[in-house]
This record gives structure tokens, C-alpha cells and sequence, in this order.
């Protein structure tokens, strides 16, 4: 299998799941629109395909040859009229253009099909290279001059739609779409109608892998901009597998480069390829865990600072859920980088390890004085300062629920690497309280 095999099958997969995930995702507004784009999507991977296959196919497949050739200028000419209804479908110009330019394409298909050699008299298939025999007629200068026409209303009309946007991440996402379709239409232009006619046919391949590339493109544009409504669900699923196919793309491309250099073989066997390709899904599919696990263990590791974006992430995970405090205080002391942390609710103390402190010390601590409302560190008193010196403690802060009553306190020990706390560690310490009140609300259903 080629690199060119490699590349325009991948880009097709992504491009046909960057239009699914946008089609399914949409909102009832969007969703006509999403709709040609979706189906602009599966002709490009129609047309990659195509064409990948025919200049693929060996010597003697003569009666499949015809078949993927005509494939290769239908789909793209279908993929054209798609791309003029996402384009212009909001208009009612648009409408009759797009509608217009089906039927055209409809009547140009049944009569090439009808006699093909108003299109290409003959092919060629060789081990150097595959090629078509196109006839320089009116029939093919039709189908460039309806290349060109939709692909110039398609960016006009883009680039109305960008005008009169007056929101900032839709005109972002319509100048991603537009310089990538100038970009294909312009690689099109030479590749797949001007050379294939007069000098070379085995450079097809460079236009349909270009959009390709530019659908997904702008899928990613959709989720960077924000440009459509798409459901959570959906956006986080398909997502995750246009990124998973992404990086299995890049990976089989590095592969390919490095593999022919070390070996000097122009194509590796397909076992080595199937091997490496399920090889690298596996490893992304384990991504996630990978990445908890060492996040988690960067947190621990780094005692001299706190890695407050996995603590957020961590709690707002255990904010839906039944909460074992005395797994939350463990994992608090671990990350937050604290001798002890403890909660007292109710009147009882649950910390991250055991703590000789009796009923009565722990009563003590919670006849403390209330703090003025946006405060949280509470003032000890002689008793209770001597309590917490006994136990090596630094602090006490009081727990306030989402209408700011208080229902319990958290009791911090010492920073580790450190005698005293800094103004750092108070800040941070700070940000977090309130954000464990929020998990362990004393109205939810506490596990000793």
C-alpha cells in the first residue's frame, strides 16, 4: 500500500466523521445546513477513494476500471453541489443554484454514462502508473467550467454569510472554511482538471486529499469557534474519534516516512501496517487513562507547588457523587501537599489519617467563633490554639453551604517541606475550601 493509499483513506474516514458528528450534533436550525455537509463530506471520501483505487489497481483489472473512473467524476461533481447548498442554502438564490446545479449534474451523469467516451476514450494500467485517456471536448470543459462556477459562488457566498455575521468565532470559522476551499480549489484546479488532460493523470490525488483536509479543518474550526450548537453528548463521543483517527493518521504517516528511510523498501507489507495501525489505536484509546494517571502522579510528586487544575477536575468529578470523607481529606493531604486534613461534621472527625483528638477537643473546635461572611480561616481561642499545637495542626476554616451557612470545618495540618503556612498556600487553600463545601454539602448523604 502507498503513502498516497495511506493518506487519502485516512483523510476520508476523518472528513466522513467530522460531517457525521456536525450533522447529528446540530441543532433543528442548523441542521439543513449540516446536512450538505455532511453530504459534501461523503462524496470527497467517495472521490478519495475512488481515485486511491484506481491508481492502485493492478494489471488485468480492466473491467473494474471504468466503474471507479466514472465514480471519480460524478462524486466529485455531486460533492460540488453539496458544497454550494451549505454554502448558499440560507438564500433564496442559493436554493435555485443548488437545485439547478443537481439536475445539471443528473443530466451530465446519465449521458456520459450512457456513452463514456464523450469522457475518456480508453485507460491505461501499468506498474508504473495508471492513467485515462480524457477526450479534450465540450463534455469535459463543461465539467471544469462547473467546477470553477460552484467553487466561486461557494466562497461568494461564504464570504456573504462572514459579512453579515456581526459574531466573532462564526466569521472566524467561515475565513477557516473559505482560505481552505481557495486553497483546495486552486490544487484542484491544476491537479485534477488541467494536468490530467494535457500532461499527467497520476497527480488526481493531491485535490480530493486537500478538501479533505479543509472539512476537517473546519470541523475543528466548528469546535474551536463554537460556530454551530452542538449537543454535549455527541460533541464529546465523535470528537474524541476524529481526534483518535486524527492521531492514528499522523502516527501511520511519521511510520511510513521513518520505515521506507531505515529500510529503503518503497511500501511496507500490509501486515506491518495493520499491525502498527492497531498498535497506535490501542495506545490512544488508553490516552485518557494515561493521562490521569500521570497527572495524578505529577500532583504528588511536586511538593513545592500545588497542581490546583487536577484538584478542581478531581472534585467537581466527586461533586455528583456519595463522598467518603475520609477519602477526600487523604487525597486533599496528598495533592494539596499537607501533613493532615481532616473535616469535622456533626461533630465528628474524619481525616486523611488517624488523629488522637477526643470527642471534647473536637467539640471545642466547634464552638469556635462563626467568621464575618467572605472569610473562612477561624480565630482560635488559647484552649483551642493549644489543641492544635499538641496535634502539630495549623488551621481551622469553617465549611459553608451554597447559602452560606456553615455545617462543618476543615482542620488543616502543616504544609509539607515547610514550617508555616505562606500567603500562597492560604490562597490556594482558600479556592479549594470552597469547593470541597460545595461537594460535601451537609445535606447530602455522607459514608463514614
Amino acid at each position: 500500500m502507498s503513502l498516497t493509499s495511506i493518506l487519502l483513506f485516512a483523510t476520508s474516514v476523518l472528513a466522513v466523521l467530522s460531517g457525521f458528528s456536525v450533522l447529528v450534533g446540530a441543532s433543528k436550525v442548523d441542521r439543513t445546513r449540516m446536512a450538505w455537509f455532511f453530504v459534501a463530506a461523503m462524496m470527497a471520501a467517495l472521490w478519495s477513494v475512488a481515485i486511491a483505487l484506481f491508481l492502485a489497481l493492478p494489471v488485468g483489472s480492466e473491467s473494474v476500471a471504468p466503474v471507479l473512473i466514472m465514480l471519480i467524476y460524478i462524486a466529485s461533481a455531486i460533492m460540488m453541489v453539496a458544497l454550494l447548498g451549505f454554502a448558499s442554502w440560507e438564500y433564496v438564490i442559493g436554493k435555485v443554484l443548488t437545485v439547478s446545479a443537481a439536475l445539471a449534474v443528473i443530466v451530465s451523469s446519465a449521458v456520459v454514462l450512457h456513452d463514456t467516451s464523450i469522457l475518456f476514450v480508453g485507460f491505461t494500467l501499468t506498474n508504473q502508473g495508471n492513467t485515462v485517456q480524457l477526450v479534450n471536448g465540450v463534455m469535459y470543459w463543461l465539467y471544469t467550467f462547473f467546477f470553477v462556477l460552484n467553487s466561486v459562488l461557494a466562497w461568494f457566498f461564504i464570504l456573504q454569510h462572514s459579512r453579515r455575521t456581526r459574531i466573532k468565532r462564526v466569521r472566524q470559522g467561515d475565513y477557516v472554511l473559505l482560505v481552505g476551499l481557495m486553497v483546495t480549489g486552486a490544487l484542484s484546479m491544476i491537479s485534477d482538471l488541467i494536468l490530467p488532460l494535457f500532461v499527467r493523470y497520476d497527480l488526481i490525488w493531491i485535490g480530493p486529499l486537500a478538501l479533505s483536509i479543509t472539512l476537517v479543518t473546519f470541523y475543528y474550526a466548528i469546535l474551536r469557534f463554537r460556530i454551530i450548537s452542538i449537543s454535549s453528548g455527541w460533541l464529546k463521543t465523535l470528537s474524541y474519534v476524529v481526534l483518535l483517527v486524527s492521531g492514528a493518521v499522523i502516527y501511520m504517516l511519521i511510520f511510513y516516512l521513518i520505515f521506507t528511510a531505515l529500510f529503503k523498501i518503497p511500501n511496507p507489507s500490509a501486515s506491518v501496517l495493520v499491525l502498527n495501525f492497531l498498535m497506535i489505536v490501542i495506545v490512544l484509546l488508553l490516552m485518557p487513562l494515561i493521562n490521569e494517571v500521570s497527572a495524578s502522579m505529577r500532583s504528588m510528586i511536586s511538593v513545592g507547588q500545588v497542581d490546583i487544575a487536577y484538584v478542581i477536575k478531581k472534585l467537581n468529578r466527586l461533586a455528583a457523587k456519595n463522598v467518603d470523607l475520609r477519602e477526600l481529606a487523604a487525597f486533599l493531604a496528598t495533592h494539596l501537599h499537607f501533613a493532615y486534613i481532616g473535616f469535622i461534621i456533626n461533630g465528628k472527625l474524619y481525616g486523611s489519617k488517624s488523629l488522637a483528638m477526643s470527642a471534647e477537643e473536637v467539640i471545642q473546635l466547634t464552638h469556635l467563633k462563626p467568621t464575618p461572611r467572605g472569610e473562612v480561616w477561624q480565630e482560635p481561642s488559647k484552649t483551642v490554639q493549644k489543641i492544635l499545637d499538641d496535634l502539630d495542626l495549623k488551621a481551622v476554616a469553617e465549611l459553608r453551604n451554597a447559602k452560606g451557612k456553615a455545617f462543618g470545618q476543615i482542620v488543616v495540618g502543616k504544609p509539607l517541606g515547610k514550617s508555616s503556612f505562606e500567603r500562597r498556600d492560604l490562597i490556594q487553600l482558600e479556592m479549594i475550601i470552597n469547593l470541597v463545601a460545595t461537594v460535601i454539602d451537609s445535606e447530602k448523604h455522607i459514608r463514614a
